[in-house]
């Protein structure tokens, strides 16, 4: 753990680093100044089980922070300090600067009890018994400053559709090879293909392009090594790079999604609709389409992995059947047929996202809370042609719906939308071990799943999934020209190692 390596080298060194000694000043023999424990005194009107809210202790650096960020809101004006020494000391007095109600400086080791006010800076300043042996220690009582468990949607990191003129008229993003590839009709008609290899940094390769076909741009889709688009007659071709294009030969309704190595979508034969595929794999089978399968609006096709089933299972969401009535069944793939594994526990909803993502859950009163894999819908239309503006959420791969919690609501400012597209993509971040403890996550075990990180020193970097929502109808019925970034907050602390 953390704090063990950080009192074992601080132990280890003869002289801190933050108060190195010079020609004129002795070193500092840190054994006799040492910390060697720090907690708060229990307060049940603060905060339950307040006392045993662990705090590390980093000598090298003279820093006594608690890692794990008190809940948001925690006051911390008036705190009981419980601090037990190495050695025997002389003096120990926390002196806080910036308060305007309590004294400036309380001498610890005759006022013990006496409430710290945390809210400013406060230092802790100790004198050795032979009078010589100097140290002083930054105190850090960390709060979140964000409730951990919000779906953030930062308007400051709103961005514009990667597009050559203003006013896009139509737009699909979709990931192939971790490379973001958007296909934009612009204003005069032109296509234009943007990609970007990092769409955190907002680092975009626009380039014009002149397709031989006039392309139905909501249908591009991508399988990990090629992208795929009809034409407006129907045509399916395919392309490496979305510059060059090759017609197949097929003629589909719609495209559905990527399964396995081949795209799945609907044609129409002589006597029925029929579930097909390209290319031919002895994996897949093609089958009639059941009447009340959504032939539009639905949402994107997701597939998934368990150790249940040999191959992944895809699920999709919503849309509009051959009937022209929106449905609010959710319809998964196995392979070998589609079968409806959720019906009327999502509202009907046309154009509505569907993600994959990653949600803290408490099961019970006596189970911590633990991250699990969720499904989440949002925005579309609901059956009478109002935009959707609750989110839902599935904690059984689909099969089950609710509505998401309060902190997962769409904010106010973000806007109705419908046949927009939702990216989860990993960014890396990174922070500073020594001095970034206001938003940092849970150490309790078995609280989390595992977040890999590498980490150099006091630098650590970690992966963080965002989700990007990009173009989709708004009310006016123009396209919206923006790209949102949302994130569970939680995501964004930095990771208990």
């Amino acid at each position: 753990m953390l704090p063990a390596l950080l009192t074992v080298l601080g132990a280890a060194t003869s002289c801190n680093s933050k108060n190195e000694s010079t020609n004129d000043e002795p070193a500092v023999t840190i054994s006799t100044v040492a910390v060697k424990s720090f907690n708060l005194k229990a307060d049940t009107k603060i905060l339950a089980d307040l006392d045993s809210v662990f705090f590390s202790i980093d000598l090298d650096k003279g820093i006594i922070f608690n890692a794990d960020s008190l809940p948001k809101g925690t006051d911390i004006s008036r705190l009981i300090p419980v601090i037990t020494f190495q050695s025997s000391m002389t003096e120990a007095k926390i002196v806080m600067e910036g308060t305007t109600e309590k004294a400036d400086t309380v001498n610890y080791l005759t006022n013990s009890t006496d409430s710290i006010d945390f809210t400013k800076k406060v230092t802790l300043n100790v004198t050795a018994l032979d009078g010589t042996n100097k140290y002083t220690y930054l105190i850090k009582v960390n709060v979140h400053t964000q409730d951990p468990d919000s779906l953030m949607w930062d308007r400051m990191a709103q961005a514009k559709l990667p597009s050559r003129n203003p006013d896009p008229l139509q737009q699909k993003s979709v990931m192939k090879d971790d490379k973001i590839y958007s296909l934009i009709r612009e204003n005069d008609g032109t296509m234009t293909l943007a990609t970007a290899d990092d769409i955190y940094t907002g680092e975009w390769t626009k380039t014009a392009v002149d397709l031989p076909f006039e392309a139905d741009v909501r249908s591009l889709n991508a399988t990990t090594d090629a992208l795929w688009i009809l034409s407006a007659d129907g045509a399916l071709h395919t392309s490496a790079d979305g510059l060059d294009w090759t017609d197949t030969g097929e003629r589909w309704l719609s495209i559905v999604g990527p399964y396995l190595d081949s795209m799945l979508g609907i044609k129409a034969t002589d006597n029925d609709l029929v579930h097909c595929h390209y290319p031919a794999s002895p994996l897949i089978e093609d089958t009639p389409v059941d009447p009340t399968f959504p032939l539009e609006g639905r949402s994107a096709f997701m597939t998934m992995s368990s150790k249940w089933s040999p191959n992944p299972t895809g699920i999709l969401a919503g849309g509009v059947n051959a009937a022209g009535e929106a449905v609010s069944a959710v319809w998964a793939f196995d392979g070998s047929r589609w079968a409806v594994i959720s019906e009327n526990q999502l509202p009907a909803l046309n154009g509505a996202m569907l993600v994959k993502y990653t949600i803290r859950r408490q099961l019970s009163s006596v189970v911590p809370q633990k991250d699990y894999e969720v499904w989440i819908a949002f925005t579309g239309k609901t059956g009478n042609g109002e935009f959707n503006r609750t989110l839902y959420i599935s904690y059984d791969n689909g099969v089950t719906w609710t509505k998401g919690a309060r902190l997962l609501q769409l904010p106010e400012y973000f806007p109705s939308l419908y046949g927009a597209d939702a990216l989860v993509v990993d960014a890396p971040l990174s922070g500073d071990l020594s001095d970034a403890w206001a938003t940092r996550a849970s150490a309790n075990p078995g609280r989390w799943l595992t977040r890999a990180y590498t980490l150099d020193g006091y630098e650590i970097t970690w992966d963080c999934p965002f989700i990007y929502v990009m173009g989709g109808e708004m009310a006016s019925g123009r396209l919206s020209d923006s790209i949102w970034r949302g994130v569970i907050a939680r995501l964004r602390f930095i990771p208990i190692i």
